[in-house]
Formats: structure tokens, sequence, C-alpha cells
């Protein structure tokens, strides 16, 4: 990542981490898994919008709209070392506790997905330590979406 981009993903996530917006609030219960938020590179976007995009495709018509019941998708694209995303690697805590083993540390960025059209949301993505269960309803960044992996 360039020095510009660090900035700004630490800018958007103490934007997020502030403004405390949900986008969807109608369902609060649930976790909200997003740690950092930044703008996807274009082949972050390309692979998330094509895992969307097979996933879709795999559907039955009776599951698609079961899964059209919820507004929004959101889908695993890359992982990310921790070491890359700017002022993380200082919360993170290490199995020995250096630096070292916390820039080591992946993290995943996910991205939010219209439910009905297969279309981004925005060019923004959230970095996340642990996932939620596949199938299941989780937060990112105010989004409550179906969390799809990968999208196999």
């Amino acid at each position: 990542m360039s020095p510009r981009s660090f900035f700004l993903l630490l800018l958007s996530w103490l934007a997020v981490t502030f403004l405390d917006g949900c986008h969807s609030s109608a369902q609060t219960a649930y976790r909200d898994y997003t740690v950092a938020l930044g703008t996807a590179y274009p082949n972050e976007a390309n692979i998330a919008q094509e895992r969307v995009n097979k996933y879709l495709a795999r559907l039955s018509p009776q599951k698609k709209e079961e899964i059209a019941k919820n507004e929004y998708l959101a889908v695993e694209s890359t992982e990310v070392p921790v070491s890359e995303v700017p002022g993380l690697a200082g919360r993170v805590v290490g199995q020995s506790g250096g630096y070292t083993d916390r820039g080591q540390q992946m993290t995943k960025f996910v991205m939010i997905f219209d439910a009905k059209t297969g279309r981004p949301v925005s060019n923004e993505g959230y970095i996340i330590f642990d996932l939620p269960p596949k199938g299941r309803l989780a937060i990112f960044g105010g989004y409550t979406a179906l969390y799809i992996g990968n999208g196999k």
C-alpha cells in the first residue's frame, strides 16, 4: 500500500469508529467484525465482483429469493497482512507479543454488495480478523450483510 492509501485507510477507519453510523440498523443484534476501512484496489474489487457473480449464478431461483430478503451480501476479497494496515499492528496481540508476530498476522478484506443487483454498494472494503460463519448475518462497517465467504 502507498502512504496515501495508508492515510486514507486510517482516516476512514476513524470516521467509521467515531460516526457510529449504521447503514442497515434494522438488525443491530449482530456483531460488527470491522477493524479498519479502506478503498478497494481495482484487483480487490474485481475479485470480489467475480466471487459474488459466481455465487449468485449457482443459486437456485428459490435460494435467490431467499438471499434477496437480505439487503446486502458480504464477500471476502483478499487477505491483507496486519503490517500493511496503518495503526493496526499496535492493536493486535501476537503469540509472543512482538511486533514481528503481529505484523505477520493476516486480515481479510471484505466488500459489501447489494443482494438484489449483485453490484457493490461502494468502492470501500472492510478489514476483519475473525470471520463470521458463512451464511450468517454480520455487520461490516454499519452494513448488516449475509456473509458468503469467498463465494464458493
